[in-house]
């Protein structure tokens, strides 16, 4: 029979759910209190929710939402990554915390992103991505590029008229 404070967290956990644009499962096994610690701060950091959950209850939250599909996930000791913001932030968050060269970094185990579920494999590839604001850069400077081509093309030519109406000038002058 569940007690109050469980069907508290599961409520918390569901409405945690009903929020997030991602969600990533990683086992934190092998990891000592101090790293831990660091780990959730830099988290925190990176504006992402770190949180070990009880698998039951994390199933029981998830129903009815998107992140249903993390429910075969939810095995042995996992802690939930979540990011209300950016959909990529917290495999961004994991990747970068695994380059700060910890004793044991979490494996990441798999995901759901904007509602689809992703292996962890696509979880690293979509960490190496850049992030958006340089990707929007990317893009706005491949739309300017032709732009940018055809000013320095009509630059050039209005400085060979002027150098060509220059000589003319010079040789008129000289005779």
């Amino acid at each position: 029979m569940p007690n109050a404070e469980k069907i508290k967290k599961v409520e918390e956990l569901s409405s945690l759910f009903q929020k997030a644009k991602s969600a990533v499962l990683a086992d934190y096994q092998g990891i000592d209190a101090p790293e831990l610690t660091r780990l959730r701060r830099h988290m925190r950091a990176q504006s992402v929710d770190f949180r070990v959950v009880k698998n039951t209850l994390a199933r029981q939250a998830a129903k009815n939402t998107s992140f249903e599909l993390l429910d075969d996930g939810f095995k042995g000791p996992v802690s939930l990554v979540v990011s209300f913001d950016d959909p990529v932030a917290p495999a961004k968050a994991l990747a970068d915390f695994a380059k700060t060269g910890g004793e044991k970094n979490p494996k990441v185990l798999c995901g759901v992103v904007e509602g689809k579920m992703v292996s962890a494999d696509q979880l690293k590839a979509i960490a190496d991505l850049p992030s958006k604001e340089v990707l929007v850069s990317q893009m706005l400077a491949v739309f300017n590029g032709p732009a940018t081509s055809f000013a320095g093309v009509f630059a050039s030519l209005l400085r060979k008229l002027v150098g060509t109406l220059d000589a003319v000038k010079e040789k008129k002058g000289s005779e």
